[in-house]
């Protein structure tokens, strides 16, 4: 009976995560041999861990980008974090730009973070808070506590966005209440601007994002 790569992937990560890692090299070789992107991912991460197979960057780059070809987000955002720091490959900041784009579009929480981080600082790109804007809502919206954080700053800062201190509470209350010290310290600040009234009509909105986009800090 032929596997699927679907079941090929999930025996490799069984065996990865206890530690059988020459099993897990043997799923994973025959997922990505299929043409499996989420096989040749995996394959590319044990040839750049040296687990279960000796280590070759070299390799783990090939495979991460035919993954990347396919559309695959976290090898496209492998390739983004390799590039950026020349890891395994030439340094190349707009190169690891590409990757990070890519990724982000494809759907990768921390690559959407990263990009917003890199529109908002203007760092190897032009500054432009209305994308950074854009990209920390993305990854705000799919639960990630720092891009909430940050997202609630754009509105308390009213750069991106018009200023408006209510939906500022409201994006930063949920990674103040997971327990994100900075965020907590951007609430508090909030609380000596906002009218009563203004408080209220947060805390509500803080309820609504939190059932739409909150995440479990545990």
């Amino acid at each position: 009976m032929t596997l699927s790569a679907e079941s090929l992937n999930e025996a490799g990560i069984d065996a990865y995560n206890d530690d059988n890692y020459a099993e897990a090299y043997k799923q994973f070789y025959a997922s990505a041999s299929t043409g499996d992107a989420a096989g040749k991912h995996f394959l590319a991460s044990l040839y750049y861990q040296g687990q279960g197979v000796a280590q070759d960057l070299a390799k783990a780059v090939a495979l991460f980008a035919e993954a990347g070809e396919a559309g695959y987000p976290p090898s496209l955002a492998n390739l983004a974090l390799m590039y950026a720091s020349g890891d395994g490959v030439e340094q190349d900041v707009q190169q690891a730009l590409v990757f990070g784009r890519q990724a982000a579009e494809a759907g990768d929480g921390q690559s959407q973070f990263n990009l917003a981080q890199a529109y908002r600082r203007g760092v190897d790109i032009a500054q432009d808070f209305e994308q950074a804007a854009y990209w920390y809502r993305t990854a705000a919206e799919s639960g990630s506590l720092s891009a909430q954080n940050e997202y609630g700053l754009l509105y308390a800062q009213g750069q991106g966005v018009e200023l408006d201190y209510v939906e500022a509470y409201a994006w930063l209350a949920m990674p103040a209440e997971a327990g994100d010290e900075q965020a907590i310290k951007n609430r508090d600040q909030l609380l000596e601007i906002l009218t009563p009234a203004q408080l209220k009509e947060a805390k509500a909105l803080a309820a609504e994002y939190a059932g739409l986009y909150g995440t479990d800090p545990y």
